[in-house]
C-alpha cells in the first residue's frame, strides 16, 4: 500500500504537472518563434507541424518509457522524466532558428511530456490499497470462464481516477493562470518581451527540477519502484533484460485483444484525448465558421480574425472545462461497473454521442442555455472516458487472474495423505496471478493510443472540416463514442453470457 507521502507526491507532483508543463509548451511555443527566434510568417504552419512532430514521437516514446519503467521502476523514470522536460524547457529558449534547433528541442520536450503522461497510469496501480484475504481463503475465481469475480477493489481504482482527472484539469489550470500571466507581469516591470519569455521558461523549468527531485525521493521504497530481481549486472545479463522488456508489447497487445477490460481502457483512452481536441481546437474554429467571413485555420488565427468568435469560443471551452472538472470526482465515486455492465462508462458515451450530434446543428453564434447545456455534456463525456478509462486500466493490472485450471478432485480421493493435499494447496494458491510486472507497459500503450487519436482526429478533421464543413469533426468525435458506446455494451453482454452458461 502507498504511503501518504507517495500519494501526495504522485497527485500534487505527476497528475498535476503531467499536464502543467504541457499546456505551457503549447500555448507559449508562438511568442518562442515571434519573440525568440524573431519569424513573423507562417506562425500557426510551423507551430502546427511542431506539434504533430511532437505526437509522432510520442506514438514511440510511451510505449519506451512504459516498457523501461517495469525493468528499472517507476520512481526512477518518473524523475527521468520531468529532468527531460526541465532540460528542453531551458533549450527552448537557446534556439535561433526553428529547424533544426527548434524542432530538435520540442522533441526533446516531447520525449519528457510522454514519459510524465505515462507514468500517470503506470504508477496509479500502486497508489491504490492491495487488497488482502483471510488466511487460507483465495479471491473467488470462476473456473469454467477463467476469469475473477471483481469486488469493492474496483471502486478504490474508479476513486483514485477521479481525483487522478480532477488534478490533471487543476494542472491546466495552473498553467492558464499561473505560469502564462508570468511574461506579462515580468514586462510590467520592465523586461523586454524576448528576456521575459525566456526568464518564464527558466521559472517552470526550475519546477520541473523541483517536480523530479519530489518523484525520486517520495517514490522511495521497495515495493513501489522497481521490479528488477536481483542478480548478476554483466552486459550480457543487463542485454537479457533489455530483450525479455521488450517481449512484454505483444503480450500486452494480446490481453487488450483477448481481455475485454483492458481493450475497453484503451479504447476509451482513444475516445478521451479525442474529445480534447475536439473541445480545444474544432470548437473555436466551428464558432469561427459560424460568425466570421474569413476562413481561420488555428486558434491564432481565430483571435486575429474575429474577437468575438474567440471570446465566445474560450467560454464555451471553459463552460466544458468546469463540468468536467466538477464531475471528475463524481465518477470516480461510482463504483466501476454495476454487475456486468460499466454503467458510469455507457453514461458518458451517451453524453458524447448525443452532445456532439446537438453541437454540430446547433448556432454558436450567441451563448444561450441550450447551447451550454450541450458544450457541458461534452466536457461530461471527456472527463468519463478519462477517469473511467484510467480505472479499467488500474483494476485490470491489480486483479488476481488463475494462470491455470487447478483440479482438486484428485486430491479428494486420498484425504489421508497430508503431504499430498498440502502440495496441491500450495498449487491452487500459485495458481492466481497479477500483471502488476506489465503495468509501465499497459501504460505505455494506453498513452499511446491517446497519442493516436490525437493525430487521426487532428488530420483527419482538420480534412473534414474543410471538405464536407465546420460540423464533421463533431460527426467523427460522434463516431467515435458511440463506437465506445458499442463496445461498453457488447462486453457486457458477452459478460452476462458467460455467467449464465457457468450457472
Amino acid at each position: 500500500m502507498a504511503t501518504k507521502l507517495q500519494l501526495s507526491v504522485y497527485l500534487l507532483g505527476v497528475c498535476l504537472f503531467s499536464i502543467s508543463f504541457l499546456v505551457f509548451v503549447n500555448a507559449t511555443v508562438s511568442f518562442v518563434i515571434t519573440d525568440i527566434i524573431h519569424q513573423r510568417k507562417d506562425i500557426g504552419d510551423t507551430a502546427g507541424t511542431l506539434g504533430f512532430a511532437d505526437e509522432l514521437l510520442a506514438l514511440v516514446a510511451c510505449p519506451f518509457w512504459g516498457l523501461l519503467s517495469d525493468r528499472i521502476g517507476f520512481r526512477l523514470v518518473a524523475g527521468i522524466g520531468y529532468a527531460i522536460i526541465a532540460a528542453s524547457l531551458f533549450i527552448l529558449v537557446q534556439v535561433t532558428n526553428v529547424y533544426p534547433q527548434l524542432l530538435l528541442a520540442r522533441l526533446i520536450f516531447s520525449l519528457g511530456a510522454s514519459c510524465a503522461s505515462t507514468m500517470v497510469t503506470a504508477i496509479l496501480p500502486s497508489m491504490v490499497p492491495k487488497t488482502t484475504s483471510t488466511a487460507g481463503q483465495q479471491p473467488s475465481i470462476n473456473s469454467r470462464n477463467q476469469s475473477p469475480v471483481r469486488g469493492p477493489h474496483d471502486s478504490s481504482h474508479a476513486h483514485l481516477a477521479g481525483f487522478v482527472g480532477l488534478f490533471t484539469g487543476v494542472g491546466a489550470l495552473l498553467a492558464l493562470g499561473g505560469f502564462l500571466p508570468i511574461p506579462h507581469q515580468l514586462q510590467r516591470a520592465g523586461v523586454t518581451p524576448e528576456k521575459a519569455l525566456a526568464d518564464t521558461y527558466y521559472i517552470v523549468a526550475a519546477t520541473a527540477i523541483i517536480v523530479a527531485v519530489a518523484c525520486y525521493c517520495g517514490f522511495g521504497g521497495a515495493a513501489t519502484t522497481s521490479s528488477i530481481r536481483s542478480g548478476p549486472t554483466s552486459v550480457r545479463s543487463v542485454a537479457q533484460r533489455v530483450s525479455n522488456t521488450f517481449s512484454y508489447l505483444p503480450t500486452v497487445l494480446k490481453l487488450g485483444v483477448t481481455q475485454p477490460s483492458l481493450g475497453l481502457g484503451f479504447l476509451a483512452s482513444f475516445v478521451a484525448r479525442s474529445s480534447s481536441v475536439g473541445i480545444s481546437l474544432f470548437i473555436p474554429l466551428y464558432v469561427n465558421a459560424s460568425l466570421c467571413d474569413k476562413p481561420a485555420h488555428g486558434v491564432e488565427d481565430v483571435k486575429a480574425h474575429c474577437r468575438k468568435a474567440y471570446v465566445i469560443a474560450a467560454q464555451l471551452s471553459g463552460v466544458s472545462q468546469v463540468f468536467a472538472l466538477t464531475f471528475a470526482p463524481i465518477f470516480g465515486y461510482f463504483p466501476l461497473r454495476h454487475r456486468h455492465f460499466n454503467i458510469p462508462l455507457i453514461v458518458a458515451t451517451l453524453s458524447g454521442t448525443v452532445g456532439y450530434i446537438l453541437f454540430a446543428r446547433m448556432n454558436t453564434s450567441k451563448l444561450s442555455p441550450p447551447v451550454l447545456a450541450v458544450v457541458s455534456l461534452l466536457g461530461i463525456s471527456q472527463i468519463g472516458s478519462i477517469v473511467h478509462s484510467l480505472s479499467l486500466v488500474s483494476s485490470f493490472v491489480t486483479e488476481r487472474r488463475p494462470t491455470k485450471q487447478a483440479g482438486t478432485n484428485d486430491a479428494i480421493a486420498d484425504d489421508d495423505d497430508h503431504e499430498e493435499t498440502t502440495r496441491l494447496l500450495n498449487r491452487n494458491k500459485e495458481a492466481v496471478e497479477t500483471h502488476e510486472h506489465l503495468k509501465g507497459t499497459i501504460a505505455g500503450v494506453y498513452s499511446f493510443a491517446g497519442s493516436l487519436a490525437i493525430l487521426i482526429l487532428t488530420k483527419l478533421g482538420g480534412v473534414l472540416f474543410d471538405r464536407l464543413g465546420p460540423e464533421a469533426p463533431f460527426y467523427l468525435l460522434c463516431i467515435f463514442n458511440l463506437g465506445l458506446l458499442f463496445a461498453v455494451v457488447a462486453c457486457g453482454a458477452l459478460e452476462v453470457y458467460k455467467s449464465r452458461g457457468c450457472q
